[in-house]
């Protein structure tokens, strides 16, 4: 009768043992690391969560975080405090189909007021006029710095023949190098245009290529779900487009809006 016990006890210990190490070679591993929006630069002490179950929470040391999740779909949240207030945070989903080590770096962006966006995501105006008008609006701010750059061109040039009726012919040449000027300036305004495209980098083309094939808008989530890149890789080059003036991004909701400039 002992030895029938032992006998169970050893087949139990031995199932559970087993469940044990096959759920922990399941496991796979997250990591990547924590990055400030402004500089780029590591972020040091960010608060990583996930839900899983139970939930985990780490801190970022050195901009570096590590999680260990079984197969699921989750979502991943990082924080930065200061002053017990959350200056940058982000959010991120991730599908784990088996272990292994998967690569996720966090790229934290300033933090909004929620109020304010909720209040953003629930105006009357539909989203399509909301952005109609949005363009509308500075299409005429173009218009009018183009009327005063002509209005200016011209009183520039009345001056000039005004001047070259009135003045002795020993000032001519004078006279003709203002109006060689004053044409430069008018040449100036009508060619002034953002940077030459042809001259990119290939991966900055590719992501003009992608967002022009939607129409001249995309999120800049969608935009990172077409690339080979991660998510700090994508930020960057958005940014790098938006300094050469060939994009712009604006806050819609929890994410970006990314629009090609119009030539």
């Amino acid at each position: 009768m002992i030895l029938k016990k032992i006998f169970y006890i050893f087949l139990t210990a031995s199932a559970l043992i087993i469940v044990i190490t096959a759920h922990a070679s399941s496991a796979a591993t997250i990591h990547g690391a924590v990055y400030e929006w402004y500089t780029f630069e590591p972020l040091e002490n960010a608060i990583i969560e996930v839900n899983s179950t139970p939930s985990q929470s780490v801190v970022a040391r050195y901009g570096i975080y590590s999680l260990n999740l079984v197969p699921g779909d989750y979502l991943i949240t990082a924080s930065y405090y200061q002053n017990n207030t959350v200056t940058s945070y982000v959010e991120e989903t991730i599908s784990i189909t088996n272990d292994g080590d998967y690569v996720m770096d966090l790229l934290l962006l300033p933090a909004y007021d929620e109020q304010l966006l909720n209040d953003t995501e629930s105006s009357d105006i539909p989203e399509a006029l909301d952005e109609e008008t949005g363009i509308l609006e500075e299409e005429d701010n173009s218009i009018v710095l183009y009327i005063i750059a002509t209005i200016f061109v011209f009183v520039v040039l009345g001056f000039v023949v005004y001047i070259s009726r009135n003045k002795p012919s020993g000032e001519k040449e004078l006279l003709e190098e203002g109006a060689k000027q004053t044409v430069e300036i008018e040449e100036m305004i009508e060619t002034k245009s953002p940077e030459n495209i042809s001259s990119l980098p290939s991966d900055l083309q590719e992501v003009l290529d992608i967002i022009e094939a939607k129409g001249g808008r995309i999120t800049q989530k969608e935009l990172r779900s077409k690339m080979k890149y991660s998510e700090a890789k994508v930020s960057i080059m958005v940014s790098d487009l938006q300094n050469r003036g060939l994009v712009e991004k604006f806050k819609k909701g929890r994410g970006n809006v990314i629009r090609l400039v119009d030539k």
